[in-house]
C-alpha cells in the first residue's frame, strides 16, 4: 500500500483555537498565508467570514462571546444571532 506524507495548513482562531468554517468543514491549504485568506474571504459577502485584526490575531465567526464580538466589532463588524449575517458600522 502506498502512502505520501503531505503537509497542509488549517485556520485555527486565536482566541477559542477553533478551525472549522465552511458549514463545519476545515479546509486544508499550501500555505499559512492562503489558510488565512481563506478564512477570512466568503462567498457571500466579503465583510462576512472571520476577522484577521490589525495586530494579527485571527477570530473565528463561530463562537458569540465578549472577546469575539469585541474584535469583530473593532474590525468594524457586528456579528448577528446568524453566522450568515453581519453588518457594518460606519464611523
Amino acid at each position: 500500500m502506498a502512502t505520501r506524507r503531505v503537509t497542509c495548513y488549517i485556520a485555527v482562531c486565536d482566541l477559542c483555537g477553533n478551525s472549522a468554517h465552511d458549514e463545519g468543514f476545515t479546509p486544508h491549504l499550501d500555505t499559512p498565508d492562503e489558510a488565512v485568506q481563506h478564512a477570512v474571504d466568503s462567498g457571500f459577502d466579503e465583510r462576512s467570514g472571520w476577522t484577521l485584526t490589525l495586530d494579527g490575531t485571527l477570530v473565528c465567526d463561530q463562537v458569540k462571546d465578549t472577546a469575539h464580538e469585541d474584535a469583530h466589532a473593532t474590525a468594524g463588524k457586528r456579528m448577528s444571532a446568524c453566522a450568515m449575517a453581519v453588518t457594518f458600522t460606519h464611523a
